[in-house]
């Protein structure tokens, strides 16, 4: 975090448990007041940034590319918060990693400076599975400027300038909002 602009980054790895090779839909709401700014797919152990294209030309891409058997992604906007990408292959037994990349900048109510991490878009109620599930925020210079007040699994690092939290969940509910710092 750096001036009240909180950068997040979500790195999310899938597996495909079928015997045959499928195509992943990864869905992902950003807060209010987000911007998303990076989505990446691992092909072949690299990250691949995506780039913007208009709609129709990029979908006709993708079912080109899909075609041709190589690994596309296809990310698009739902509606103001929401983005899809449709991903292929993910392969038979095994699993593809995306990342993406959004920056919000944070509220201060009462001396206090809120990040919030939303784990379900609004009005979702499917359960999720996630498997695992960490958290590490570089607070740089205004760790000095603010009290860390934590959940009791988080870690506070480096002078208090960093805070962590490894936390390993078999089943976590995706109806759950979010984690505050």
């Amino acid at each position: 975090m750096r001036d009240e602009l909180a950068e997040t980054k979500v790195e999310q790895v899938f597996f495909n448990p079928s015997s045959r090779d499928v195509e992943g839909y990864y869905w992902f709401t950003i807060p209010q007041g987000s911007q998303l700014i990076s989505f990446a797919l691992e092909t072949n152990g690299q990250l691949i940034e995506g780039e913007v294209v208009e709609r129709k030309k990029a979908a006709r891409t993708y079912e080109e590319t899909v075609r041709k058997a190589n690994d596309p992604a296809l990310l698009e906007w739902i509606d103001e918060h929401t983005v899809r990408a449709r991903i292929f292959p993910v392969p038979a037994l095994g699993s593809r990693r995306v990342v993406l990349r959004y920056q919000q900048l944070l509220t201060e109510s009462d001396g206090k400076l809120r990040y919030s991490y939303p784990l379900a878009g609004p009005g979702t109620k499917k359960t999720a599975s996630i498997e695992d599930f960490a958290l590490s925020v570089d607070l740089g210079e205004l760790a000095k400027q603010y009290d860390i007040a934590t959940l009791a699994e988080a870690r506070i690092e480096e002078d208090g300038k960093k805070v962590t939290m490894p936390v390993s969940y078999t089943h976590l509910r995706a109806h759950e909002t979010g984690r505050n710092l």
